[in-house]
This record gives C-alpha cells, structure tokens and sequence, in this order.
C-alpha cells in the first residue's frame, strides 16, 4: 500500500508521527509526507520522500504565516491556504492508499474526503479536549470545498484514530471511540550529535531544561531558569532548540551548560529531573524515562499536560490561567513565576523519591502499551475493511 502522510511543519507535529511511518515502512509499504515545501528537509532526514502542499512555512511564532493562523481560529485556516489542494497533488503523484494527517493537520481530511481516500489521524492526549472546540470551524471549512461538513468532521469519519496516552496522563472519565486505538509514545528527535561538553559531565545529578520548538523564542524564561538553577548542587543542560543563537543567554553559572537543538533521547538517558513548558513530546519521553517534570505551561495542549502530570505525582509547575474556548496556536500572556518557585521545585523533584517513584509508574505503563508497529497492522487492515465497504456500497457519500 501507500501511505500519505501530512503533518504541520513543525517538529513537535512531525516527529510523532515518524514511528508508525517507519513501522510502515518496515511491513513493505511506501511512504511519503505531504508539508509546507520548506519542511522538506526535516522530512528527507528522516527517511520520507516529502511533496509540497500549503504554505511555505515553519511551525514558529516569528513566521508570518504561523502569525496570520495565530490570529485565526486555531489551525483550521490552513484549509483555506492551499494545503487542500497540496495534499491531493501530492495523494495523485504518489498514487496513495490513504492519508495519515497528525492531528493538527486538517487538510489531509478534506483531501481524503475529496479524493474518497480513507483517512486516519495520529493525536497527542490533549487533542480530545480541543477537537470538539474547532470541529465547528472545520466544518464550515470542508462544508467551502462542497462537503457534507457534518459528516467529515464526525468521530468515525476517519477509519482509525492513533492515540498515544498513558493511563496516567488520560482525560478523567473518557471513552475512546469505536475507531480509537491507544498505541506507545515512542520517541523521535532527528538525532544528532551532543557536544564534547556533555561527556565531560560529572557524576552529579543533571537537570535537562528545554522549551521545544516553538515556545524556544522566550528567551526571558530560560533566562529566569538559568538564575533560579544556579550554583545548585546538580548540573544543568539547557537546549535552546534551533534558532536561538547560542550566547543568547550571556553568562551562567559553573553548573550549567548551554547548546543548542540537542539529541533529547540521548540527554533523558543521563538526566535526573526534566524542566520544560509541557510540550507533550517532551512530557512524554521524560516520563518515558521515569523522569519527574517541573513544568511552566503557556499555551496549547501544554497546560493539559501539566496538570495531568502534577496529578499523577509525577511532576509539579506553574500553570497560568487560560482563556475560554478553543486552545490558540500563539500562547497567551505569560506571567513570570519568581525563580525561588522553580528552584525549590527543581530541588523537591530530586529530593523526594515519590516523584521519580511516580514518574516510573508511568514508564511502566507507557513500556507496556502496544509499539508503533501495532498501529501500522492496525492501519492495513482498516484500509482494507474501509475498500470492502465502498465496494459493497456501504461507505457514505461526503459530497454535501
């Protein structure tokens, strides 16, 4: 079979869905993504042919489009932004079977329900709270493209929904729906190299500060970090992400090193205690790990995981007040905490065992959920069963 993929460009987005388009690949499918034309490297990187559609641009809070969809409703306006009509070229070029979009992703469902083409998804655990909060937008946007809004925003409408939360970290009282399976966070984060420095680490504990990809830009808050974990008796590795020039944060303490986009896998595998926004990616690979989290939310799916988090026991944080509503793609106004409560907090999650305790409970779970590979068996047979269905006239009709 062939499989489309379709992703925002943005390496919080890409990166989950890598595992399943490897196991895919593995069981002799092809694969190939479908993104804006200046992601294609990342996306070549990894070992995926990559096919333009949409906008050029890049997943960050300085790019003029990511701009103009912050100020819009979520990410549903890149359905208007040509994305629709990149994903079905690059469907046509590719020949393809089926389309995976990552949940934020929207235009990869109008295509599928366009071309007739079965379409799944691959969500974070945040994306059950915040779907039903756009899928209004989403339907007026496919209702633009001659659908039958209604029906492709429902539920089963995609043929399988790709969930990868721990028990932990679920919604309290959710039920999956019919076409939900709940597979392992594996972790992905494009390799690379770490510097000579991190070698020379000694044997103390290491705290790993990391604000992802997107949320990177706050300089002010790393900074603050910096101050709150100076001259504490571990060692700190800050990773700045791509972008941020490496002297952004001028001096700091003998205890902390600074880099830039670091290996992250490799890093949890030294690290005692992880400090970072709540990005989910990097939520999920601490707690991987077994790693308690001290977490400074700010906008998204991040305060979602937060709390889920702290009420594990797993991790303790900030987390600001959030405005009604569907979550926003630009992060709401940030209130800086003093760094006395990121210090003590920093320093309780290495003292007190009950935090790395419930952080192994968690890697338990999360080792004993199904691989990617599962998701990818998952993914064949539905493609078959959703052909058997428009063969036999059981499939229902999108056009509006």
């Amino acid at each position: 079979m062939r499989f489309l993929f379709t992703t925002i460009p943005g390496s919080g987005h890409f990166h989950p869905l890598v595992p399943t388009a490897r196991a895919l690949q593995r069981r002799g499918h092809d694969v190939a993504f479908a993104a804006s034309p200046i992601f294609a490297p990342a996306i070549e990187a990894a070992g995926f042919e990559a096919h333009p559609a949409g906008p050029a641009w890049l997943e960050s809070l300085s790019d003029p489009v990511m701009q103009k969809i912050m100020a819009g409703e979520f990410f549903v306006d890149l359905i208007r932004m040509d994305m629709v009509e990149g994903v079905i070229r690059a469907a046509e070029a590719t020949g393809a079977d089926a389309i995976v979009r990552g949940s934020g992703e929207l235009g990869g469902l109008v295509a599928g329900a366009i071309l007739e083409l079965p379409v799944a998804s691959a969500a974070p655990a945040a994306a059950k709270f915040y779907e039903p909060m756009i899928r209004p937008g989403v339907a007026r946007a496919a209702a633009e493209h001659g659908l039958d809004g209604e029906l492709v925003t429902n539920v089963d409408f995609e043929i399988l929904r790709i969930d990868r939360t721990p028990r932990s970290l679920e919604m309290p009282a959710y039920v999956a729906p019919a076409n939900a399976i709940n597979v392992r966070p594996e972790p992905y984060d494009g390799g690379g190299e770490l510097p000579a420095w991190f070698e020379d680490l000694g044997g103390r504990p290491l705290v790993y500060v990391t604000l992802g990809t997107v949320m990177n830009g706050n300089i002010p808050l790393f900074r603050l970090i910096a101050d709150a974990l100076a001259d504490q008796p571990f060692d700190v590795v800050i990773a700045l992400g791509h972008g941020i020039p490496g002297d952004a944060l001028g001096n700091v303490a003998d205890n902390i090193r600074v880099g830039g986009y670091l290996p992250q896998a490799r890093v949890l595998e030294r690290a005692s205690a992880v400090v970072n926004h709540g990005g989910y990616n990097t939520v999920s690979a601490a707690l991987g790990a077994g790693l308690p989290l001290f977490l400074l939310p700010m906008g998204a799916d991040q305060p979602y995981n937060t709390e889920r988090s702290i009420t594990a026991g797993a991790a303790l944080g900030v987390i600001q007040p959030q405005p009604d509503g569907p979550p926003s793609a630009a992060p709401p106004p940030f209130t800086y905490p003093d760094a006395a409560v990121i210090r003590d907090g920093t320093r309780r999650l290495l003292d007190e065992p009950a935090f790395r305790e419930a952080a192994l409970a968690i890697a338990a779970e999360i080792a004993a959920m199904p691989p990617a590979a599962y998701a990818a068996e998952r993914l064949e047979k539905a493609v078959l069963e959703r052909r058997a269905a428009r063969l036999d006239g059981s499939a229902a009709p999108v056009r509006a």
